[in-house]
């Protein structure tokens, strides 16, 4: 049976904005905050480093109810046993994510249009990471399209649809209230002097 996701504060890792601090103890923080939904991102591990690293986010994750989901590599969150996956447009197709992680498994697609969006959706998708909303620090390549496409990617799918890229405390909710179930976000949690209490604060203005 698939899991129910709450998008709603989806934390996107990124050791770059810890600061030196230790990376387990601030992922804790967040949980302890609220996070509803981890992903896990490891660009230049090996895929040795990355289950090592995996294992220890899945038993904190687990220890918090919080669902795992896995940056792009398909074998890691096959042998994890992680809730799912999070592709780039670049990445391997749904067809070929599907048939590896099963039927229950959470996809999520990377879009940055209506067209993208709605293949995404016609493929299986089961959300949408939409982005960048703003300028952001934690990809040298990306376009930022803002609240504006936002909206119309939401009016154009049926399934959730969460924005990303360099959202803050003053943004989350002109997203939210763009159409997005929720915010993935990097910097905004990681990079606070206070993590456990900039989460709680987002969580706050849920209510």
């Amino acid at each position: 049976m698939k899991p129910v996701i709450d998008y709603s504060l989806y934390l996107v890792t990124d050791r770059h904005y810890l600061k030196g601090r230790d990376f387990y103890t601030c992922l804790e923080n967040a949980l302890k905050g609220g996070i509803t939904l981890v992903q896990l991102r490891e660009k230049t591990a090996d895929e040795a480093e990355f289950l090592a690293i995996g294992h220890k986010v899945l038993a904190l994750c687990n220890k918090y109810r919080v669902p795992l989901l896995i940056n792009d590599n398909l074998p890691v969150a096959k042998k994890l046993g992680a809730a799912g996956v999070h592709l780039g447009q670049d990445d391997l197709n749904m067809a070929e994510a599907r048939a590896l992680l099963g039927p229950d498994a959470i996809i999520g697609i990377s879009a940055h249009n209506v067209e993208e969006a709605l293949l995404a959706e016609q493929q299986g998708a089961d959300y949408l990471g939409v982005g960048a909303m703003y300028p952001t620090g934690s990809k040298d390549d990306v376009s930022v399209i803002g609240p504006e496409a936002l909206k119309k990617i939401v009016q154009a799918v049926k399934i959730p649809v969460v924005g990303i890229g360099g959202i803050t405390l003053k943004t989350y909710n002109d997203i939210r209230k763009a159409g997005a179930v929720g915010c993935a976000m990097i910097s905004c949690i990681l990079g606070a002097d206070d993590i456990k209490g900039t989460v709680q604060v987002l969580r706050d203005s849920l209510k």
